[in-house]
């Protein structure tokens, strides 16, 4: 995977050329899976990391030439607040924090003021809780930002009005966003992936390699089929923008296989913490 990601980004490969000598290989590599405990639902290729990487440098996310590796080093650690941008100036993904600085267990953690400064530099302006509530909004609002929850449950997929209402939050935001549920991979990387796929064209499995590749260990369970089974929707309601005459809060409701059915309404209650 490091040699076909090597072609793509610093010899400018496409995927399909880069993996090309590959081909062949017996046996086939391994695909990847998910971080979840359970039984592996949904496989990534190396292709499909390849064309992960080729989407996101076509977007202009990533260039050897400017990406910070210090930065990303640094701000990956929990301890400096495990944050990843994944649409860079647009959308940082991060673990939710705590009310207090020591939780439940005696491990550290962070607090809403331990955020305000960074995200103050990153010009975020708005912060979307999707997990149950850790802390006072209060906390982030009285630092000057603004705040949403559009909680749905731990390790499934959200319904059609979560998405209508992120869509509708975050289209009208102008500066970047940051987005958390309870560690920052699951929900976050879903509803962060039906944008991209409105805005962007970015297909669900090169998003889901590319969320990884920024994020690792995003993307859980029934999400992967979720995002796949949302791509053509999502595809036509980005394309719906460009049409005269059709605003942003028109395009937000959006069809497709929005709702959570049969097990994907359980919520995995520990799923944030094991992760």
């Amino acid at each position: 995977c490091l040699v076909g990601l090597y072609q793509v980004a610093v010899l400018r490969r496409t995927a399909e050329q880069a993996y090309e000598p590959f081909r062949s290989v017996q046996p086939p590599f391994l695909p990847y899976r998910d971080a979840s405990c359970g039984p592996c639902v949904f496989q990534l290729s190396i292709l499909d990391c390849l064309k992960g990487l080729q989407e996101g440098m076509r977007h202009g996310w990533f260039s050897m030439e400017r990406f910070d590796i210090t930065s990303y080093e640094f701000f990956e650690k929990v301890e400096n607040g495990d944050m990843n941008w994944i649409v860079p100036d647009r959308f940082l993904a991060f673990a939710g924090p705590h009310s207090n600085q020591i939780d439940e267990d005696g491990y550290d953690t962070l607090t809403p003021e331990d955020y305000a400064h960074v995200f103050g530099e990153a010009r975020i302006g708005l912060i979307v809780r999707l997990n149950k509530k850790q802390y006072d909004r209060e906390r982030f609002i009285k630092n000057g930002f603004r705040h949403v929850d559009l909680y749905f449950p731990d390790g499934s997929c959200p319904t059609r009005d979560i998405i209508s209402k992120f869509m509708h939050i975050t289209e009208s935001e102008t500066g970047p966003v940051a987005v958390h549920c309870k560690a920052g991979l699951g929900r976050t990387g879903t509803l962060i992936g039906l944008y991209a796929m409105k805005h962007y064209q970015f297909p669900a499995r090169a998003f889901i390699a590319w969320n990884r590749i920024c994020r690792p260990g995003s993307i859980l369970g029934p999400q992967h089929q979720f995002l796949c089974d949302m791509q053509e929707s999502m595809f036509q309601a980005g394309a719906a923008l460009k049409r005269p005459g059709v605003s942003l809060g028109a395009c937000a409701e959006v069809g497709g296989r929005s709702g959570v059915l049969g097990d994907e309404q359980l919520e995995d209650v520990g799923q944030g913490e094991r992760l």
